[in-house]
């Protein structure tokens, strides 16, 4: 999938080459419409991404490819109302959310 935000993959090349994202389980804070999750599942466990706009995980749901569907989630909550047990995650990735 190419993001007319980052058509030529900078930012997902930036993340996958700073972290081993390899069978991992990734908390996306901020995940708006799933662009960048879409871009790095193929190398995770899972991804679930929270995101306080109903539109934009409504987005997110509708735009997820098939083949990515059983291991990505997303949630309308907020990073202060985290729904997650301590250590559900082995990485957190914030971009582009402040």
């Amino acid at each position: 999938m190419v993001s007319e935000l980052d058509p030529d993959g900078v930012e997902s090349r930036a993340l996958l080459q700073a972290m081993d994202f390899n069978n991992a389980r990734v908390l996306e804070v901020g995940s708006g419409d799933g662009r960048l999750a879409f871009r790095y599942a193929n190398a995770l466990a899972f991804v679930v991404g929270i995101e306080p706009q109903e539109k934009e995980i409504a987005a997110a749901v509708e735009a997820c490819p098939l083949h990515l569907r059983h291991r990505m989630s997303f949630l309308q909550t907020t990073a202060l109302a985290l729904p997650f047990r301590n250590e559900s995650f082995d990485i957190a990735v914030l971009a582009w959310s402040l």
